[in-house]
């Protein structure tokens, strides 16, 4: 009777999936080509172009410089590059965003800072452009 309540939760412990969060911290410096296959928070700075198969947060401190490509994004410090979302882009107040975005759905808070075009698409076709 306990054993079998025992064996379910040792199951349980040891096929649930690792949380795969990347966090580039306060102070750190990253230059080149980025791939990550959860989410990614960035606080520190980032040099390159970032592939994200998860969600993107650019923490009030963080800057980007380089496109990114993710499935969804929160900004509220600053990028200086293009954005291709699959999914949803939020611009919180603070942030501020020099370059393209291509996203199915956006949503901008007052105070964020955009500079650039914005392209709302069809998710099919982002996904077909950012596989090019």
């Amino acid at each position: 009777m306990f054993g079998t309540k025992k064996n379910k939760e040792a199951d349980f412990i040891t096929t649930a999936e690792p949380l795969k969060l990347t966090t580039i911290a306060t102070g750190t410096v990253l230059k080149g080509v980025i791939e990550v296959e959860g989410s990614l928070r960035v606080d520190g700075v980032i040099e390159g172009d970032v592939t994200c198969h998860k969600m993107v947060v650019i923490g009030p401190q963080g800057t980007v410089t380089g496109n990114i490509t993710s499935v969804s994004a929160v900004l509220q410090g600053t990028l200086k590059g293009d954005i291709h979302v699959t999914d949803l882009l939020t611009l919180k107040a603070g942030c501020l965003m020099n370059g393209d975005i291509y996203t199915c759905k956006l949503e901008i808070e007052p105070q964020a800072r955009f500079n650039g075009t914005c392209n709302t698409i069809e998710e099919q076709q982002l996904q077909t452009k950012a596989a090019e």
